[in-house]
């Protein structure tokens, strides 16, 4: 009798330890690539840009290292939003405005079987461009800046099986340092999660 409960009481045990693992489970590397709506506050410089307004579409990509559960290192995090410019000098060329962020730093992820959402503090940088095209393919800045970023903000991911995810949205404050003080940026972005590398 003791014997059976001792081999019953070791099957647990182990039962329960493969089951603690498989839940501690998490993937060493996410890629993430989807839609992003920004809003744009282009500061005292608004008048070399000349924008019709300052809502811009475009992607957002980022990849990330996860060295815990409850950390995600973003290596990087990639935005591109275009728009309109009415300042056309240049009647031969059509004119875009271009805007992009790169910033990195950390996320704080709380991993649950079906969803994680995270919280990051990130630095990086913001580029604006004005850019003109012609139809032969030629690209021409006209005005280009670069100034330092902010990203403070979180989001929410939907696990749809071990190796994929929707993230159901991603907002983030962004506040931009242009001509020595603080112009207000936000973002919102959504699409899918891959994962690789499981831990």
């Amino acid at each position: 009798m003791r014997t059976l409960l001792r081999h019953t009481a070791w099957l647990v045990v182990i039962l329960v330890t493969a089951v603690a693992a498989r839940a501690q489970q998490f993937p060493r590397w996410e890629a993430f690539g989807g839609f992003s709506y920004a809003n744009v506050n282009l500061g005292p410089q608004t008048g070399l840009f000349s924008p019709i307004g300052r809502n811009y579409y475009g992607a957002d990509f980022a990849f990330s290292f996860n060295p815990h559960r409850n950390i995600r290192l973003l290596l990087l995090d990639w935005g591109i939003q275009g728009g309109k410019s009415t300042a056309n000098p240049f009647p031969f060329l059509k004119l875009d405005l271009l805007t992009t962020q790169a910033l990195f730093g950390p996320q704080f992820t709380l991993r649950r079987r079906r969803a994680t959402g995270f919280a990051n503090v990130l630095v990086g940088v913001t580029n604006t461009r004005l850019v003109g095209t012609a139809g032969g393919g030629l690209f021409v800045d006209i005005v280009r800046r670069t100034n330092l970023a902010l990203g403070l903000g979180g989001g929410l991911d939907m696990n749809l099986m071990p190796r994929l995810a929707i993230r159901v949205f991603q907002a983030d404050y962004v506040p931009t340092r242009q001509t020595g003080k603080w112009e207000k940026h936000y973002s919102v972005s959504a699409g899918l999660v891959f994962k690789f590398g499981y831990h």
